[in-house]
Parts: structure tokens; C-alpha cells; sequence
């Protein structure tokens, strides 16, 4: 190795450290030397030797040395001083390697060009370079180095980042993937407590994991890193080619020099490497026209986007350059700043056509923009086509703008409002948080409001007038005097209202063709004309208003040729009872269910949201109905539209694929369970950021400052989470795509905002308002909550699963660790199974006795039979519907069981059959297995037997019974809860989650907005409290008083 004697005098960071005498210490020392230890010559010669016998056969059976074949190439992704390629022979090896440090690499490539070599070293990180097809890879990684960077390749061991994902990894894991995706023939030296995760994957994973292509282990003395400051355990793994199927052998080595067993390993078909340096700046120019002095622009546009387009390279560059101004990066506001996708250019935004239609005149802008390429010394020539589109969006834009018609229940605004209402602050608070140096209002305090505008209140103090909404007054006084009766006052008077002449022309259509013979409420009409006017919005309609034949009117009035309307599979039945009902023309409609139905479509077409997602042949699994019906329908309508809340699902991507041009989505809860929820339901109906909808999902939130600068441009989702959403704090995955871990609080932070965000988009009816009262009676449920006591021996298996969860969830944070979420919720999942239904198959601990709830749900269900009541009963497991099934037989009361475990088919046929047109008196339901659309009036009774975190869920499921036709003049909802029992923390996020939906959506009063919202790791905190309290001992007793309980149990039963 004399080539490379003169890197021994290189020494690494690592050594040069002093070692650390605490955690502290031992992240700055970290800091300091970065994980650079090198290799030292004893074990670089080691590895060495284990595929030297693979070298040198290929370079005897190639003649290598004679030049006859290419020299073998040798990588290492972290090469340092070039330790593991020291032993190298220029006539037989080629050379290539990577590392941070600047200075290893210069000297490295100096001896590497003096010794003759053929090499490639270049001064960047693995994460920079793609390597593929080299011969040998050989390396000594960097250990628990996080990796942050967009370069990374998507290998298994990589996870969310501050890139997004797949841009994180931990050093010397990625090393290895990427070692292994490169080479034939790896050697590397690992920390043992990866080397031990490899071995047990190389035996249990799928037999095409790189990981089973290992071939030999050794471990590694535990000096074995001494002279380089370091007592490491560590291990060198030996892969192959070829994938092993049996485990390999592993075996401890004590004297390096020894000789080891070396294993044969598997020859192949070598090829040319390429390193592939990433960062590597290799485009070419960026203007390519040739320079001909035609100075012509042609200003053309393509949907949103204006196009530019040059005859001359030379008018091209003074232009562009005119426009975009700068990058972007130099006006970056602070570090943390993130922009949009595609935002690259400070001016880029004059391109946006959606950012003039912003603008107070839009023409004024555009013309504006015409004006800087002729000062750019460019002649522009606008199309006409460019024209005549901005004209007709300006008056779309602000029809679309316009509030849809919505009735509210305002507090406070009855006679009782005349002249002035006073309150008294609660505390010390300024009047406007948002500004600096805002004046302070003292607590006690006393203030008088007068209303101005739906539920908004000036007020004066020292001198200045401010203005206040209602739910703030709520928050921060007490009222004096009393508040009036509330009353339904009109908030916004509509589209209608604005223009009657467009609302009669599309009356007389809806006359015309005949809608209003079965389309006949009144508010249904009215809002048909609405979303006429508009070409777009939410139906969100209370459930039982209609939205099956709202769905059946879109379509026909305004599906153009073709239209398609997208249901949950359950519901197909019911839109066919629908259209029985009202006796459609069957030449009109269809159900997708087959291929060849693709071909020929009708007016109205009707596909379950299932069937749309799904490949229309198995040998094309890629191409699906949705491909298929790409731009073919001109208005989409999907019902029970809340899972669009969820952008990135393949129900959602089935949907958006389809490309409609105009987009109707019904639902009654558009936002179930956050605020944020509707944020994807808004882009698909208003638009994804523009004019009139401009809190974009994927694009960023289109202020219409961005005209003059993308400076301050944002992302749409930052823009609803900063003003809409309080959370404590999020992972990088969920402020990328509002998902993964969060701690969040179901509550709005901008009230009124939010209303005026939602105003263009969703057509919100409820059952109380009078345009509806006046056509529909539909029963209010009245509530009944049963507390339950636990039985003792119930309550002491429910203890015992529930410490297992208390004393892992409290010592993970006593530890300071973040418990993982989805152990989090699998661990709490294994609670409600043990209060709701410790019968389950898979419940942690066996139980075999009925609860006191269940048997409450029995005798409850008895009792309402007895009374020639017809309840129905919500589960959320199918095992625990079938155990009640069983013991009501017992008590000869027969039932109809609905779960997922059948098939949606054969549920409704049994449902319809036996419980909706048979004589069946109980029904035992799963959540979500009846269609969140389905209709039973037929129902007296709803018994949830057990919580759901969801909102929405129960408010589904309750309102299955509320129906117009209802057979009984009144409907009860009974709750059935175990005191002192996860239960009432269930409840509680629940009441949140639809207190919030209400104050947003139906401009209720918020009745937890002065109450502490109790996060979820405060609630597990509490109920780990709780459970000691409810043995009777104290937190650190409580395993022994259960396992002694236990014992005591099982003598009881041997006895």
C-alpha cells in the first residue's frame, strides 16, 4: 500500500476529540468531529481480505491486468482519508468515493492521480449521489448522523423530513441501502445494534429485501477503534450478489489477523458506473431562441397561466427578465420561511391570471402587465381569445365571490337589542391582540356594544372605536343585562337576490324541464337557482333535506351532456329508490357497473366511489374507471363528499382525476372532526387558490399582493393552519400534507374568518330555519344519558388493561421519549376494547362474562320491544352486534345483524327485507356499515352502546332516524357510558369537535370556548390518574393491588 502512505498522516476528527463525560458533552462532541472516525489499517485490511479472492479471480478470468476488460471499480460513500481503498492496485482497480471533508478529498485525489489510479472523488455528501452498477463497495459510515436533505433516494429506511418525505434517514443505515443499490459485492462495517436489525431481516423479510443478500457477519473487537478515541461495538457484514435463503453465518473475531472462513461469493455481469452527483449543476442555457431582432410578443394563456411567446432570443431575456425581477430565495422574510411549490421568481405572479382576477380591476392590472413588456422593449400582441376569457372570468369571479344565501340563529338580536348592551371584563386583555401596543381593557371594566352587522358589535374605549363578533364579547365579558331571544335573521341575502333576472331564466328552465314536480320544498328550488348562478359549490345540507334528489336535479340541469354522480357503494340502492320515486325517464340514467358502460354514456351516470377508483381490468391495473372517464362528464357530483376532506386517498384522487368542469359535492358535515377539515373540500369545489377561493391546497394562498411580489407568498395549508387551527405543535408530515401526529385543538381560532371563507362555497340548510320548518317537520331527538357502574370483576379486567397502557404511556414520558402514535392509538384501542367489548378475539387479556353495559343494552333493548318501540342499536365492533344478537334470542326477540363482515349487497337486502319493510323489531348496526345516507324512519329508538372519537360519526348515525316520514312522533338517542371509564374522555372530544362545527357552519354560539381543552396526552395523564383512584391505592401500588386482585380471582374460580 505504498500509494497511500502519505494519508496515514491524516488524522480524523474523532481522534482529536476529547471524549465526552455526559449526554451533554456528548452532543457537542458530536458537533465537533461529526461521527469521523477512520478506518484503522488492521481492519481495513480485514475487509479487504473477505472479497479479495472475488478480485482477483475476476481480474485472472477477465485479463484486467492486460487490459482486456474494464478495471473494477471500488466506492466508498463516506471515504475520509481512503482507509478501506489502501490496499488497491491502479492495474486493477478504479477508485471513487465521496465525504464532506473538503480537505481529505484534495489530498486523497493527489495520491490517488500520483499512484496512477483512474478515480472520481468528489467533496459532497452520500445523500448528493446516486451511484449505480459499480463492482465493490466498501464502507466505514458515518454513525447516527441524521440526514436531512431533498437528494435523498426513497429507501426503505428513509422517513418524513424537512423536505418532505423520504428525506430524512439516519447515516449509517442510508449508507448501507445505498451501498447495497450500487454495488454486487458489499463489505460493511456497521454499529452491532444495526448489524443485529440486518441479520434478523436477512432471515424474516420478503426474499427480494437487500438485506437477504447478506452472506457472512463478523463481530468486530470492542477496541477495535483505540487509536482512533473511540470503544465502539461494532460489526462487519459481507454481502453477495445473489439473494440468500438460508441465514448466514455470524461469528466473532478477537485477533484480526487471524484467518476467517470467507465465503464464495456469486459472479455477474459487470457494467459501467456512474456516480451521479445530484448537485452537480449541468443544465444548459436557459433562453434557446436564436436572436432575429423581431421584437413581436405573443401574449396567449393556457387555463390560469398566461403564456408568453418570442421570436427573439435577445427580446425574450429583456422581457423575462422585466417580469420576474429576482429570485426569490434573496426576499426570503426569515429562514423558516416556506414557500409554495413552483414559486422560484419575486414577479412571477403577474403570470397568474386568478392573481388579476384578484385584483380591484382586473383589466387595469393586465394592461398594466402588457405595459412592462413594451418598456422591456418586447411589442406584445394579445390574443383575442385571452381577452374575451379575462372578461368572462371577471364576471364569474365575482358572481363566485358572492355569499350563498344563509339563514342563522342569532343570539341576541331579538327586540331585546334596542339600544345598547353592557358587560364587564373578565381580566386584564388587550383590545386587539394582533397589534403591537394595543390599548389594554381593565378586568371589571364596563363596556357598551351596539350591533352593526350579523352579530358583530362596536364599542368605544379611550376614545377609539373598535369592533368586536359576538363569540369574542362571550369570551372576554360578562353581560349585564340580559341577553334578548335569539331569532333567525338572514346573513347573507344571496345570488338570487343580486340577480333576479338570471335566477327567473333559470326558474323557467327548472320549470321546463319538469325538476319542480318532484324537486318541490321551496328552499330546494331556491337553492337550485343559487348553484345554477354560481356553476359550483357545497351542498351541505342537514341530513334528511333531500340531497338524494338535489343530486338527480344538478345533474340534469346543469350536467351538460353527461354528468356523474359518485356514491358510497352502500347508497347506490337508495338513489335507485329515489329514482323510482319520481318515476325517472329510464333513458336518462344509469349505474356504472361494467366496462363496456363506459362507452356509452348518459345524462345522468351514476358510479359507486369504490367501482370509480378501481382498474377496469386486472391486467391494467393503472387504468381506471376514473381514467377512463377523464374529461368526459362535464359535472361531477359526489354525495356524502366530507372524505374529499382528505386529499391524498385514492376515493379523493378518483375523484379529482375525473376533471369536471363544474364540481357539486353534498354533505351534510363537510367538516366533522377539525376546522381544517373542509379545507380540501373547498379547493375541489371553489378552486385550488384563486380569486374567489383562495386558500389553495396544493398551490399557495392567492393574496392579491402577490401581483406586485411573491416575496410573502405562502402555502395554503400554512395559511388555514396559522389562521384557522390551534395546536400546540405538529410533525414536518403534517404541516406538509395535514396529516401524521399532531396535538390540536377541535376548536376555531378565527371565528369570524372562517365564516366569511366558507360563505361563498357551502349552501348550509338546517332543519330549524323557517324556509325549511315551513316544508319539512323533522322530530328533535331527545337525549337520555345512562351512567353504568363496572361490575368487579369487569372493573378489575378493565384495571388491569388499562395499567398496561398507564405505566408504558407514563414511563415513556418520564423517560422523555415521544410515544409514537400509532402505538399510542393501537395501546388505547386495546382500552375501549376492554369497557366496550372485552369479548373481542383479539383483546390483550380474555373475557368471557357480559358487562354490566352490555347487559344495560339488553335489558334496554327488551324494554323498548316490550313498548312496541324499534330501536337500533350503533356498535363499533361486529363481534360485540352478534353477542346482543344472541342473548335477545334468548329472550325470543329476534334481530337483524348489519356489520362489514357482509357484503353490502346482502346488508341492504337483509335491512330492507327485515327491519325497513319486514317486522323485525331491533336492528344491531356497526358504525359506517348502514350508508350515511341510508333513511329509517321506520326507527324509534338509537342506542349508541359505545363512543366514538368522530364527531360526525354519531351525529350519522343519529340522524339515520330523523327523517320527515318518520313513523313515530318521537325519536330518542340513548347513551350508554361506564362511569369512570375512557368513555367520558371520548365525550368529551366529541362535544368539542361539534361545538366547533356548529359555531363555524351554523353560527352557534361556542360553548367551550372558555373551557380548557384537554390534549390528548393531559386526558391519558388524568386517566392514568383516575385508575389508581378508582382502586383505591395509590399510582406506584396499583400493579401490585391488581396483580394480588388477579391472584384472588383465579383461587375464587379454582375454588
Amino acid at each position: 500500500m505504498s500509494w497511500a502512505n502519505g494519508l496515514l498522516g491524516i488524522r480524523s476528527k474523532g481522534s482529536t476529540t476529547a471524549k465526552a463525560g455526559s449526554l451533554a458533552g456528548l452532543h457537542e462532541a458530536r458537533q465537533v468531529h461529526q461521527s469521523q472516525f477512520f478506518t484503522t489499517v488492521a481492519l481495513s485490511q480485514f475487509c479487504w481480505r473477505l472479497v479479495e479472492p472475488m478480485m482477483n479471480r475476476i481480474a485472472e478470468e477477465e485479463g484486467i491486468a492486460e487490459g482486456k476488460a474494464r478495471k473494477l471499480s471500488v466506492l466508498d460513500n463516506s471515504v475520509g482519508s481512503g482507509r478501506l481503498l489502501h490496499w488497491a492496485n491502479p492495474e486493477i482497480h478504479s477508485l471513487y468515493g465521496v465525504d464532506v471533508d473538503e480537505g481529505c478529498i484534495a489530498a486523497l485525489g493527489e495520491a490517488a492521480r500520483e499512484a496512477g489510479f483512474t478515480y472520481e472523488f468528489i467533496h459532497t455528501g452520500m445523500e448528493s449521489i446516486r451511484p449505480k452498477d459499480f463492482d465493490f463497495c466498501l464502507i466505514n459510515p458515518p454513525f447516527s448522523i441524521n440526514l436531512q436533505s431533498p437528494f435523498l433516494a426513497p429507501y426503505p429506511c428513509t422517513s418524513y423530513g424537512a423536505f418532505g418525505p423520504s428525506t430524512s434517514a439516519r447515516s449509517d443505515e442510508y449508507a448501507l441501502y445505498q451501498a447495497l443499490n450500487a454495488a454486487k459485492w458489499v463489505v460493511a462495517i456497521l454499529p452491532s445494534t444495526l448489524a443485529d436489525e440486518v441479520y434478523l431481516k436477512s432471515v424474516d423479510a420478503h426474499f427480494q429485501h437487500p438485506f437477504r443478500r447478506l452472506r457472512a457477519m463478523y463481530d468486530m473487537p470492542v477496541d477495535v477503534f483505540r487509536e482512533e478515541n473511540a470503544t465502539v461495538r461494532v460489526t462487519v457484514a459481507l454481502f453477495d450478489l445473489a439473494f440468500q435463503a438460508e441465514a448466514a453465518p455470524r461469528q466473532r473475531v478477537t485477533d484480526l489477523c487471524a484467518e476467517v472462513e470467507v465465503p464464495t461469493l456469486t459472479g455477474g455481469m459487470r457494467r459501467e458506473p456512474r456516480l451521479k452527483h445530484l448537485e452537480s449543476d449541468k443544465s444548459g442555457p436557459a433562453i434557446t431562441t436564436p436572436v432575429s431582432g423581431d421584437p413581436a410578443v405573443r401574449v396567449c394563456h393556457d387555463g390560469r397561466w398566461i403564456k408568453l411567446k418570442f421570436q427573439c432570443g435577445l427580446t425574450e431575456a429583456m422581457v423575462l427578465n422585466a417580469i420576474y425581477r429576482d429570485r426569490i430565495a434573496a426576499h426570503r422574510p426569515h429562514d423558516e420561511h416556506r414557500y409554495p411549490r413552483d414559486v422560484k421568481y419575486v414577479g412571477q405572479g403577474a403570470l397568474d391570471l386568478q392573481i388579476h382576477l384578484a385584483q380591484p380591476d382586473p383589466m387595469r392590472s393586465f394592461w398594466d402587465f402588457i405595459a412592462v413588456i413594451g418598456r422591456a422593449g418586447g411589442t406584445p400582441v394579445v390574443e383575442a381569445g385571452l381577452l374575451r376569457y379575462l372578461r368572462s372570468q371577471t364576471k364569474a369571479t365575482a358572481r363566485q365571490k358572492t355569499p350563498f344565501r344563509h339563514t342563522v340563529l342569532m343570539p341576541g338580536t331579538g327586540s331585546g337589542t334596542e339600544g345598547s348592551m353592557q358587560g364587564t371584563a373578565k381580566k386584564d386583555h388587550l383590545v386587539d391582540p394582533t397589534k403591537w401596543g394595543s390599548a389594554v381593557i381593565k378586568a371589571g371594566t364596563t363596556v357598551s356594544f351596539v350591533e352593526i352587522e350579523h352579530g358583530r358589535h362596536r364599542f368605544e374605549h379611550l376614545g377609539k372605536q373598535y369592533v368586536l363578533p359576538y363569540e369574542d364579547i362571550l369570551a372576554r365579558f360578562d353581560l349585564i343585562q340580559k341577553e334578548a331571544e335569539s331569532e333567525w335573521k338572514v346573513v347573507y341575502p344571496g345570488l338570487a337576490v343580486q340577480n333576479p333576472k338570471l335566477a327567473e331564466i333559470w326558474r323557467a328552465r327548472i320549470r321546463s324541464l319538469g325538476i319542480d314536480a318532484w324537486l318541490n320544498r321551496g328552499y330546494q328550488i331556491d337553492d337550485l337557482v343559487e348553484l345554477a348562478i354560481k356553476r359550483g359549490g357545497v351542498v351541505a345540507w342537514a341530513m334528511a333535506l333531500g340531497k338524494a334528489r338535489a343530486a338527480l336535479a344538478i345533474a340534469l340541469l346543469l350536467g351538460g351532456k353527461h354528468s356523474l354522480v359518485v356514491l358510497k357503494a352502500a347508497l347506490v340502492d337508495e338513489m335507485l329508490i329515489e329514482i323510482r320515486k319520481i318515476s325517472l325517464d329510464g333513458e336518462l340514467w344509469q349505474v356504472i357497473e361494467t366496462p363496456t358502460q363506459l362507452q356509452s354514456l348518459r345524462r345522468i351516470n351514476i358510479i359507486s366511489v369504490d367501482r370509480l377508483k378501481a382498474p377496469v381490468a386486472p391486467e391494467h391495473p393503472r387504468m381506471t374507471y376514473a381514467k377512463k372517464l377523464r374529461r368526459r362528464v362535464g359535472t361531477i357530483i359526489p354525495d356524502e363528499a366530507h372524505f374529499l376532506g382528505n386529499i391524498d386517498t385514492d376515493q379523493t384522487s378518483a375523484v379529482w382525476q375525473v376533471s369536471a368542469k363544474r364540481r357539486f359535492p353534498l354533505t351534510g358535515t363537510p367538516a366533522g372532526n377539525y376546522p381544517r377539515d373542509c379545507h380540501g373540500l373547498l379547493a375541489f369545489a371553489g378552486g385550488d387558490g384563486t380569486a374567489s377561493q383562495p386558500y389553495g391546497y396544493r398551490r399557495y394562498y392567492l393574496d392579491p399582493s402577490l401581483r406586485h411580489s411573491m416575496a410573502l407568498a405562502e402555502r395554503g395549508i400554512d395559511r388555514v393552519l396559522n389562521t384557522f387551527c390551534e395546536f400546540v405543535w405538529v410533525t414536518r408530515e403534517f404541516e406538509d400534507e395535514l396529516k401524521g401526529a399532531k396535538r390540536e385543538v377541535p376548536r376555531i381560532a378565527n371565528l369570524a374568518e372562517y365564516r366569511r371563507m366558507l360563505a361563498p362555497w357551502i349552501k348550509r340548510r338546517v332543519v330549524k330555519e323557517p324556509d325549511v320548518a315551513s316544508c319539512v317537520s323533522i322530530p328533535d331527538p331527545t337525549h337520555e344519558t345512562h351512567l353504568i357502574e363496572f361490575d368487579t370483576d369487569h372493573l378489575l379486567h378493565y384495571l388491569v388493561v388499562s395499567e398496561d397502557f398507564s405505566k408504558w404511556y407514563l414511563e415513556g414520558l418520564d423517560e422523555g421519549k415521544r410515544n409514537n402514535l400509532v402505538t399510542i392509538l393501537a395501546r388505547i384501542k386495546a382500552v375501549e376494547i376492554a369497557n366496550n367489548f372485552p369479548q373481542h378475539p383479539k383483546a390483550t387479556k380474555g373475557y368471557a362474562p357480559l358487562t354490566s353495559k352490555q347487559r344495560f343494552c339488553i335489558d334496554k333493548l327488551e324494554e323498548l320491544v316490550d313498548l312496541r318501540r324499534r330501536p337500533i342499536m350503533f356498535t363499533g365492533y361486529p363481534g360485540n352486534a352478534e353477542l346482543v344478537a344472541r342473548h335477545l334470542a334468548k329472550r325470543h326477540i329476534d334481530s337483524v345483524v348489519i356489520h362489514g363482515g357482509k357484503t353490502i349487497k346482502r346488508r341492504n337486502a337483509e335491512f330492507e327485507a327485515r327491519f325497513r319493510k319486514g317486522t323485525v323489531p331491533v336492528a344491531l348496526v356497526t358504525y359506517g356499515s348502514i350508508g350515511e345516507g341510508t333513511n329509517i324512519p321506520q326507527c324509534s329508538d338509537v342506542l349508541l352502546a359505545d363512543k366514538s372519537w368522530s364527531a360526525r360519526k354519531e351525529s350519522q348515525a343519529i340522524a339515520r332516524a330523523l327523517r320527515d316520514e318518520n313513523e313515530w312522533d318521537e325519536v330518542k338517542v340513548h347513551h350508554a357510558l361506564t362511569e369512570h371509564s375512557i368513555d367520558s374522555y371520548m365525550q368529551q372530544v366529541v362535544s368539542y369537535k361539534a361545538d366547533s362545527f356548529n359555531a363555524g357552519f351554523d353560527w352557534g354560539t361556542p360553548t367551550t370556548f372558555n373551557q380548557e381543552f384537554l390534549h390528548m396526552d393531559v386526558i391519558f395523564r388524568r386517566f392514568c390518574s383516575d385508575l389508581s383512584k378508582l382502586a383505591g391505592v395509590h399510582a406506584h401500588d396499583l400493579r401490585k393491588y391488581l396483580e394480588k386482585e388477579v391472584s384472588h380471582a383465579k383461587q375464587r374460580i379454582a375454588a
